[in-house]
């Protein structure tokens, strides 16, 4: 016999379930999320010049610089200041979630952002 309770709190408990289950990919989705989201903060401030001296920029661009070290190269013929479009932040900004959709992929998980209830 199944027990009777709102589709709301089934739906509730089977998230809470899949939460548990997998959370170190949910973890790993989180902080790529997180780093996505810090990347279109740089990717925004470095396309309208904001000003480096400021200190919420530089703590930003400091945070940043390390992620996006290894593709430098693509940037070489930037300028230094003033408006640009980075090129290797671009790059990570589109493989970052692929890199993510692989990972759940590659260990058999269906991605949070296409979780269906089974009930």
């Amino acid at each position: 016999m199944r027990w009777f309770l709102p589709e709301t709190l089934l739906s509730m408990f089977s998230l809470l379930h899949f939460m548990l289950k997998y959370r170190l990919l949910m973890a790993a989705t989180i902080i790529a999320g997180m780093t996505e989201g810090a990347l279109i903060a740089r990717f925004v401030l470095r396309l309208f010049a904001a000003r480096p001296d400021n200190p919420v920029v530089q703590m930003l661009y400091t945070v940043t610089q390390p992620i996006i070290a290894p593709l430098q190269a693509l940037d070489a013929g930037q300028p230094q200041y003033g408006a640009s479009l980075e090129f290797a932040t671009l790059t990570l900004l589109c493989a970052l979630p692929l890199i993510t959709a692989m990972l759940w992929k590659w260990t058999g998980h269906r991605s949070p952002g296409t979780y269906t209830n089974d009930l």
